[in-house]
């Protein structure tokens, strides 16, 4: 039996050029997909380790919130330090029961300016006893009427002197005096009361 012959018809060649097109496009998005996938994949991570690290960073640590929460006490003899800007001193201060008068004291007290012109107000800040517990105490009182005769000038050198009349029951034991400007305290100076040298200073109770 004679064998049998197939002949096949050639393809034709746009036929193969588009299956290879075909074939090349679906790779490329293959290819593409498997990438945008990668790249979203990653992105998710990092974003997941930022949050978890900067809750981490936010969070405050028992330590530094104690510290903070607990301010550094004052002590007493810091108060009475004296202090200066900017050139203005307060040289000396003199503060001493009057004896004509027990509910008075008399105040005398030398200012010497090295610095800028001081144009502001002087007060005392006195710390004692009233009914047996520790009371501070600012003189002048606010809203006293005469409260603009503590105003003053201070080119470069100044004495003053003066009578405080203290409140009833107050047994005063240090005084500071304080130069205030707008801007704040400018020089201050504090002595403890010739009266109450030998007794304990009395507690800073952060109240004025």
């Amino acid at each position: 039996m004679p064998p049998s012959i197939v002949i096949t018809e050639p393809v034709p060649r746009w036929r193969v050029w588009a299956q290879f097109l075909l074939k090349a496009v679906l790779l490329s998005l293959f290819c593409a997909a498997s990438f945008y996938a990668g790249m979203r994949y990653q992105q998710r991570q990092e974003g997941t380790q930022t949050v978890t690290i900067s809750a981490a960073e936010s969070k405050p640590t028992s330590a530094s919130q104690g510290a903070v929460a607990a301010p550094a006490a004052v002590p007493f003899e810091d108060l009475l330090a004296a202090r200066s800007v900017e050139g203005l001193q307060v040289q000396s201060l003199r503060v001493i029961r009057d004896g004509n008068n027990a509910g008075q004291l008399l105040y005398e007290f030398e200012l010497a300016n090295g610095g800028r012109l001081f144009e502001g107000r002087y007060e005392f800040l006195f710390f004692g006893l009233q009914d047996g517990r520790p009371q501070q105490w600012v003189f002048p009182p606010e809203g006293q009427p005469n409260g603009g005769s503590f105003r003053m000038r201070v080119a470069s050198y100044v004495k003053t002197s003066g009578r405080i009349q203290l409140p009833s029951g107050l047994q005063p034991q240090a005084v500071v005096l304080q130069l205030q400007e707008p801007a704040g305290l400018r020089a201050s100076r504090g002595v403890v009361l010739p009266e109450a040298a030998g007794k304990p200073a009395p507690a800073h109770t952060g109240q004025q």
